[in-house]
């Protein structure tokens, strides 16, 4: 894998050919983001990011990343804009995405200094945006392009949650048979008229929203979005932000409501999402930084344990 400091000549020769007729003026790494490398391009077209993916480098990913990005854009959603995909450049060994460069400070870098005036603000924001990403409907449960995965929650939660359980630890998760049945049970008490799928972005925390002149002005990363009961992204988003600021949480609820109503059984489908995010973490961890794996099994335990 080719260092940073020694990536330059490889980055930029995948930059001009993905893009013929681009300058190239300047070049230089950027410090971001989790799961990919990224290059700032100054060219004589503006500024680009050179994008190499680290961790999921399956083209077929990043083409759903996409697909997902373009659907919000129609929908009016702030996102960056993708020049193209590069499946597999032989510079780098893998894959490339290269997109416009969005000018702001990361969300999460701005939330360490704020006051709580301010991050009211950027709740209420966050409200709006989330709030506006739900009301766009698909046409089933699953991924945003190709074939609809289910027709009805219910069988697209269990189907994920036998895949997970499958990837899971057993002995850290527990009575797999428990979960599926008290799984089942509470999707069994949602009013069914309000089980509509919803694009959901699947990564919803700070690291992936832009801010400029103290607004969110984008989001970013798409790749685990899909077509979802729309509280399921709202585990992670307790999780990260409201769990720690819980009076951004009234800020966010009123500016998502305004957005995309509230239906009566919102707070059970929050519930279920936090299950489904500790599990669905459970089994990402286990693969990235299994020391974090047995936390989000202990929430998927104690979620068992209140609804047994």
């Amino acid at each position: 894998m080719l260092m940073p400091t020694d990536a330059e000549p490889a980055i930029r020769r995948v930059l001009e050919q993905a893009c013929p007729g681009v300058r190239v003026l300047s070049l230089r790494h950027l410090s971001a983001g989790y799961s990919s490398r990224h290059w700032v391009a100054d060219t004589d077209e503006g500024r680009l990011l050179v994008k190499v993916p680290q961790r999921n480098r399956d083209p077929e990913h990043l083409r759903r990343l996409m697909t997902s990005t373009r659907v919000a854009a129609e929908h009016g959603i702030p996102v960056v804009r993708y020049r193209c995909l590069v499946p597999r450049a032989p510079a780098v060994d893998g894959p490339v995405l290269i997109q416009e460069f969005q000018e702001g400070a990361a969300a999460a870098d701005l939330w360490e200094c704020a006051d709580d005036g301010r991050c009211e603000v950027l709740c209420r924001d966050l409200g709006d945006i989330v709030g506006r990403l739900h009301g766009i409907a698909g046409p089933g449960f699953g991924d945003v392009p190709g074939s609809v995965g289910a027709t009805t929650l219910r069988s697209s939660v269990e189907s994920e949650v036998d895949v997970l359980l499958g990837r899971g630890q057993a002995d850290l998760l527990g009575d797999g048979g428990a979960l599926r049945a008290a799984t089942a049970l509470a999707l069994s008490r949602l009013d069914e008229s309000a089980s509509v799928p919803a694009l959901t972005h699947g990564d919803l925390w700070l690291p992936n929203f832009l801010v400029r002149h103290g607004r969110i002005s984008c989001v970013l990363d798409f790749e685990h979005a899909g077509y979802r009961d729309r509280f399921r992204d709202f585990g992670k988003l307790d999780e990260h932000i409201f769990d720690a600021f819980p009076t951004g949480r009234r800020a966010f609820l009123d500016a998502y409501a305004a957005a995309c109503p509230l239906p009566d059984d919102w707070e059970q489908r929050v519930d279920v999402a936090r299950m489904l995010h500790a599990l669905s973490m459970h089994v990402y961890f286990l693969r990235w930084s299994p020391q974090w794996a047995p936390q989000y099994a202990q929430q998927v335990r104690d979620w068992l344990g209140s609804h047994s």
